[in-house]
């Protein structure tokens, strides 16, 4: 009888093995084993960091929250005396409703949105044996239910004046604007910055910059955050002279990112930001424009914004792309779509701290809805052709622009 049991955990239909919350979730467990228990699917999130302070003293902050705890029991006994299977394959299915509340699975510098499920081999008198697989979670934010409305374009402006009394100079003013602040990853984001310089200082360059803020919240031994900011993508710009305006226009696509969340122990939020770089000066002035990124388009655009949020040049259509690529992952997502990964996110390890050695472990990344629309703003339809892989940079154009900060930061 062999000591640790071959096991696979497959999920049924979903190759990527990436859910929407709500959904139902159902998936197979096949064994060549001597024995085995049960299936648990697990949920949480988790926060760790320590952090030193002038005296010596290092202090560790922790938080967790549980979002799902569910278990399946294939085989139990009846009594205290331990069953005995005949070794050979064993084949069992599980099945279970996510919860439509549960968050977005995230892997961060500080902790993680993680979801698992485990084939648990009770052995008596010795330690457990469990494999374990990470599977996605994708929790839907439909941008047309959001107040205020995000279709609706913004614009920012930054004064600065240098120097005050006598010597105070005129102003260099900065103007950010956007269509409009709700996206879905696969979209573009136009910014349009004008800089109108009456100073006598010189810009020696302008940063356009699209970012993720990602902010992890301990609960003990008290209450601390740790905010860690991503740059997603970005353009250095000519600069403009003293006394010299200029206009800039820039095109982010929106890449493979984990819906906008602010109501778990790790928050996630994106803004556009624009930097202009003073020569001399400490200090930069600087605009930022939050935007939100979720899962299902705006849907009511007028024809501007409908053009700005598109590239033709950079548009994967249905020419491109095979069916088996197109996920109908739920009936409200109608926009083909494909899984992907994070941008520059490498593979976690997912055997956590405070469990038993797990076997047949993977590395995992979440995935997440990238959309794929044709030069209409419309879904591609269907038509059985080969995939290739659809651009994930930025677009640059003729003209050229740019968007706040907090607590305990990290830049990456």
């Amino acid at each position: 009888m062999a000591s640790s049991p071959a096991c696979t955990i497959s999920f049924d239909d979903n190759f990527h093995g990436v859910f929407f919350a709500g959904q139902k979730f159902t998936g197979t467990v096949d064994i060549d084993l001597p024995k085995t228990k049960k299936v648990k699917v697990t949920g949480l999130a988790s926060v760790l960091w320590t952090e030193t302070y002038g005296t010596g003293t290092t202090m560790v902050f922790q938080g967790r929250e549980d979002f799902l705890n569910h278990t399946v029991v294939f085989v139990h006994s009846e009594t205290d005396e331990p069953i005995v299977m005949e070794p050979g394959r064993q084949v069992y299915k599980f099945a279970l409703q996510l919860p439509n509340t549960l968050p977005t699975s995230f892997e961060g510098d500080y902790g993680y949105i993680r979801y698992t499920a485990r084939v648990i081999f009770e052995r008596p008198w010795k330690f457990d044996l469990t494999y374990k697989i990470a599977f996605t979670v994708v929790h839907q934010l439909n941008l047309n239910t959001i107040s205020p409305p995000l279709n609706v374009p913004v614009v920012q402006e930054h004064i600065k004046h240098f120097y005050c009394g006598p010597c105070r100079s005129e102003p260099l003013t900065i103007t950010v604007k956007l269509p409009m602040t709700g996206y879905v990853p696969g979209q573009f984001i136009l910014v349009t910055v004008d800089i109108s310089n009456g100073s006598n200082k010189c810009i020696a360059e302008v940063k356009l910059k699209l970012r993720r803020q990602v902010r992890y919240s301990s609960k003990t031994p008290y209450q601390q955050k740790r905010t860690v900011y991503n740059t997603l993508a970005k353009f250095q710009c000519s600069g403009v002279d003293a006394k010299g305006s200029a206009g800039y226009e820039r095109r982010f696509l929106v890449p493979s990112e984990p819906p906008t969340r602010s109501d778990t122990i790790i928050r996630l939020e994106y803004f556009v930001e624009v930097t202009a770089k003073v020569l001399g000066m400490a200090y930069s002035p600087e605009v930022q424009i939050p935007v939100i990124i979720g899962t299902v388009p705006l849907m009511n655009l007028n024809p501007r914004q409908q053009r700005a949020s598109i590239v033709e040049a950079h548009m994967t259509t249905a020419s491109t792309l095979t069916r088996k690529n197109f996920h109908g992952s739920v009936p409200s997502l109608i926009i083909p779509h494909t899984f992907e990964k994070s941008a520059g996110r490498a593979d976690v390890n997912i055997q956590d701290d405070d469990e038993a050695p797990t076997l047949g472990a993977v590395p995992f990344t979440p995935r997440y809805p990238m959309f794929h629309f044709d030069v209409d703003d419309k879904p591609v339809t269907h038509s059985g052709a080969h995939p290739a892989h659809h651009v994930q940079t930025a677009l640059s154009y003729k003209h050229e622009k740019l968007p706040p900060k907090k607590p305990t930061t990290m830049d990456r």
